[in-house]
């Protein structure tokens, strides 16, 4: 399966594993997703802990000890996807992201743990895509939705220019105190905005 694929059925009229989900991961232009493995720790550590990449995504600096704590953890959970996108060629680690607190029932999961190397930022909105299309075509979601620090101005400039609405607005909801904005895409509005975008998803090729 490609990130180009068409929307096919639901798979939600095929209950697949986790472990089955994973062997059907989509491929873009220039990236790929495989899951998160133990011996990724230290480049989490390193992109979570850097000034500028971590500055919206905690309170304290991320510990080898922690984040192989929470690898055991998300090992256990069958409501959460963690990748990491690399280069085809090379393999080299592009980000990760991740679709998470997955709710099978009204077919809803939540963008997480996103981001995206210095050298890789011409590949966000792949790294969307594939995000995306997993969702849609092999989870068979209706619905992604990405909470986003009102004050990260570049996040949310993003998230509006894939397509994506505004769910809801929590005040001061973050761990800060500022407000949480909700954006949302649809499964039917995904293929229409993709085309809408499809630009973005250049073959660039990794230099």
């Amino acid at each position: 399966m490609t990130a180009h694929a068409e929307l096919g059925p639901s798979s939600s009229d095929t209950l697949f594993t986790k472990a089955e989900n994973l062997k059907r991961l989509p491929e873009g232009n220039n990236l790929v997703l495989r899951e998160v493995r133990l011996d990724d720790s230290a480049q989490i550590i390193a992109w979570r802990n850097d000034p500028v990449l971590g500055k919206f995504m905690g309170r304290e600096k991320l510990t080898l000890g922690r984040q192989e704590e929470f690898f055991r953890s998300y090992q256990s959970r069958a409501d959460d996807y963690y990748f990491i996108a690399e280069f085809k060629r090379s393999r080299k680690p592009a980000g990760s992201i991740a679709i998470a607190n997955l709710d099978f029932a009204t077919k809803r999961g939540e963008v997480a743990r996103l981001i995206v190397d210095p050298g890789a930022r011409l590949f966000l909105a792949e790294i969307f895509d594939l995000l995306l299309a997993f969702a849609f075509v092999q989870l068979g979601l209706s619905a992604v939705v990405a909470n986003v620090q009102s004050r990260n101005g570049p996040a949310k400039n993003f998230h509006v220019r894939l397509g994506f609405q505004i769910d809801e607005i929590a005040p001061n909801a973050w761990w800060n105190g500022d407000d949480v904005i909700t954006f949302r895409m649809s499964r039917e509005d995904y293929p229409r905005l993709k085309h809408a975008w499809s630009a973005l998803l250049l073959d660039a090729r990794e230099s």
